[in-house]
């Protein structure tokens, strides 16, 4: 017996009832899972990568203030010569 329960088969779409090996319409062999199914939690690894977050910690690594001269705004050097 199959490990998958499909409703439906996967290839010509002909409802499933039962657990077959083989559908009955157009007698193709069904998919057998072999492996474990992944859980439905999560994992932590994957819940900690935020690439959007690793992106900007980055950013903020190049953009540290003593890494790089900080430049006065046109403004602010605009006041000082008054």
């Amino acid at each position: 017996m199959a490990n998958q329960k499909f409703a439906f088969c996967p290839y010509c779409g002909a409802k499933l009832t039962g657990n077959p090996t083989v559908c009955p319409s157009c007698h193709r062999q069904l998919p057998v899972e072999t492996h474990e199914p992944k859980s439905a939690a999560p994992s932590m690894t994957k819940l900690f990568n935020n690439p959007y977050k690793e992106g900007m910690d980055r950013y903020r690594e190049e953009k540290a203030p003593g890494k790089h001269p900080v430049k006065k705004s046109f403004w602010r050097r605009l006041m000082d010569k008054l």
